[in-house]
């Protein structure tokens, strides 16, 4: 058991170090002995745990997605409706160091050919599909609580949430300089957002017109 432990830890300070020097360098950049090295183990503990480097980089999408998804839970725990809306897309917006450095990752497996083929099944196996179906649910539920029109396009409010997402992302994501500008834009697109989604709920009808409608209906 206690060995387990310990290769589980090497395993996951590798591919913590290979996500930095993805970050930092860009895939193309990302050698197996370049991990090692920033992962201070030898080679060969690299090759121990990972068959090449296609398949490092597999693991370092998955870990990059798995940050995002606690970041989202930390924030949305106790929360519905627009306002778990507002809380997801804060905790993925380059709003701080975490978030974009996930940011950074990401868009550096855009930039680079075969990388990108990684990226086509995160898009299809966990990451944004995962994404678009914890919108959807959010979006149905806000309508449940009464904050959105019944007969809001949910499908269309999530293509919209996840362009805003997707947006501030790539506008700040590798860009450390422009995080602090990025930041305020973000409060002010998200505020303009969830104010246009709240304005959309039904108006609620004055007290004597619902009691004349019940009393006519009986």
């Amino acid at each position: 058991m206690v060995k387990t432990v310990r290769d589980s830890d090497v395993k996951r300070r590798i591919v913590i170090a290979a996500r930095r020097v993805v970050s930092e360098q860009g895939v193309h950049a990302a050698t197996m002995r370049g991990i090692a090295a920033e992962a201070d183990v030898t080679t060969g503990a690299v090759t121990h745990y990972f068959a090449d480097k296609a398949d490092v980089m597999a693991a370092v999408l998955q870990y990059n997605n798995h940050l995002a998804v606690d970041r989202i839970s930390g924030r949305v725990a106790g929360r519905r409706g627009l306002d778990a809306l507002g809380a997801t897309v804060e905790a993925l917006v380059p709003m701080d160091e975490e978030s974009l450095h996930i940011w950074t990752v990401l868009i550096a497996f855009w930039g680079h050919a075969p990388a990108h083929r990684m990226l086509d099944s995160w898009v299809t196996e966990g990451g944004a599909t995962g994404l678009r179906s914890w919108l959807v649910k959010i979006f149905r539920d806000a309508v449940s609580l009464g904050e959105l029109d019944p007969d809001v396009d949910v499908e269309r409010e999530t293509e919209r949430a996840l362009v805003l997402v997707a947006g501030l992302g790539l506008m700040a994501g590798g860009f450390p300089q422009e995080l602090e500008q990025v930041r305020r834009r973000t409060e002010d697109l998200l505020s303009d957002y969830l104010d246009g989604l709240a304005r959309s709920r039904p108006a609620e009808q004055p007290a004597e017109q619902a009691t004349s409608e019940a009393t006519s209906g009986r």
